[in-house]
């Protein structure tokens, strides 16, 4: 299975909600980068870039994250099955996780130097985390979705099978 293919088999308002959301990160990660420079530089920042980038990173990040989990409801066990996930799944999950680490190590070493600078640093990473989140589970989860409905198939033909074979036997 690969990203493309699983792709195909989102509904295309999951689509749609994905790729805006992660858009909507994007702009919010570039809206908040100056805003930060700026608190660096002069000791503080305009709210209106604040603000922005706030809704638009953690906005984008759960209009990611919810059609995600959607896609991968209950069929979607990230432990017991990861050597069956697509290496795509898996490479953004661990992304995922690594963006949250390095975003608490940032605004803890940030914290150190500054009190306020955690607070405007923390949806930076927040908002790719979700997004990322947001993906990795659709993808595991259609993947899982789609071995599941080849389980199902395989059964219900092993199955006629077995009902033909002792039809004939009669």
């Amino acid at each position: 299975m690969t990203l493309g293919s699983l792709w195909q088999l989102f509904a295309r308002e999951t689509k749609g909600w994905m790729v805006g959301g992660t858009v909507s990160v994007l702009a919010g990660v570039a809206v908040g980068l100056p805003a930060v420079t700026g608190f660096l530089a002069n000791g503080e920042s305009e709210l209106s870039l604040l603000l922005s980038s706030l809704a638009f990173s953690l906005g984008g990040g759960y209009a990611v994250l919810f059609p995600g989990i959607r896609v991968g409801h209950s069929t979607l066990r990230i432990l017991r099955d990861w050597k069956q996930h697509p290496l795509s799944g898996k490479v953004l999950w661990i992304l995922s996780h690594a963006v949250a680490v390095t975003g608490l190590v940032t605004c803890i070493l940030a914290g150190g130097g500054n009190p306020s600078l955690p607070g405007l640093l923390i949806w930076l990473f927040m908002g790719p985390y979700l997004a990322l989140t947001g993906w990795a589970t659709a993808v595991l989860g259609m993947a899982a979705n789609v071995r599941l409905a080849d389980s199902e198939a395989g059964q219900r033909d092993a199955a006629a099978r077995a009902a033909g074979a002792k039809a004939t036997d009669r």
